[in-house]
């Protein structure tokens, strides 16, 4: 179990093509870690790009910065400079730089083609991104159903990503086992958020030394 704060050493073991499942239940506090340890070590090292469906990023930020102080706020609103947001659905994108909207699609063409015109965008914005966030996934997979992740898992195959580091940040109390044991099954890094820190399920020398030893926190 890695101490949150702990969990950033992983970074450096990342590679572009990885993809992070990051599991959590409604009642951990995400946005905390997400937004004060992960978004802004990622955006000091280079350009973070987020795919967000619903607004959910966006509903995260705004319960994270209520809780801000001054100083706290300031740094976090200069972030956002380096923060490119791609909305599937409504929401807001208070985080970052709006780059683009799509509707969201339960029909696997529609949603492809949306993917497809995404991606391609992302992949030529200004400053390369090193990393990419996608949110909302657990509600787009629950209000779409089996349809929804045939959909994601047909879209992540014929459009494999080798440009960045992307995590999937999935709520786990919206989706069934089967969705998301195929959702492990796809990643390659699976981490799983608790009370009192971050388990690694799978991914690097880390998920080898849980118990102690090099990587381990306690």
């Amino acid at each position: 179990m890695l101490k949150y704060r702990e969990a950033l050493r992983l970074i450096p073991l990342l590679q572009p093509g990885d993809r992070v499942l990051v599991e959590y239940t409604p009642d951990i506090g995400l946005g905390d870690f997400e937004w004060k340890e992960m978004v802004r070590a990622f955006v000091k090292d280079g350009t973070v790009v987020a795919f967000d469906f619903y607004g959910i990023g966006d509903l995260l930020f705004r319960n994270y910065i209520r809780s801000l102080g001054w100083k706290d706020y300031k740094d976090l609103i200069e972030a956002k400079k380096n923060i490119y947001v791609f909305k599937f659905g409504p929401g807001g994108a208070s985080y970052g730089q709006l780059m683009g909207e799509e509707k969201i699609h339960s029909d696997t063409e529609s949603f492809l083609r949306s993917y497809y015109s995404t991606i391609r965008r992302a992949l030529n914005l200004p400053r390369k991104p090193k990393y990419s966030f996608i949110l909302g996934l657990a509600e787009y997979l629950y209000f779409s159903g089996k349809d929804g992740l045939y959909n994601f898992l047909h879209a992540t195959s014929t459009i494999p990503l080798e440009d960045w580091v992307t995590f999937i940040f999935l709520n786990v109390g919206a989706i069934g086992d089967p969705e998301r044991a195929i959702l492990e099954e796809i990643s390659s890094w699976v981490l799983a958020f608790r009370k009192n820190g971050i388990e690694v399920i799978k991914g690097g020398r880390e998920s080898a030394h849980q118990g102690g030893g090099e990587g381990s926190a306690d």
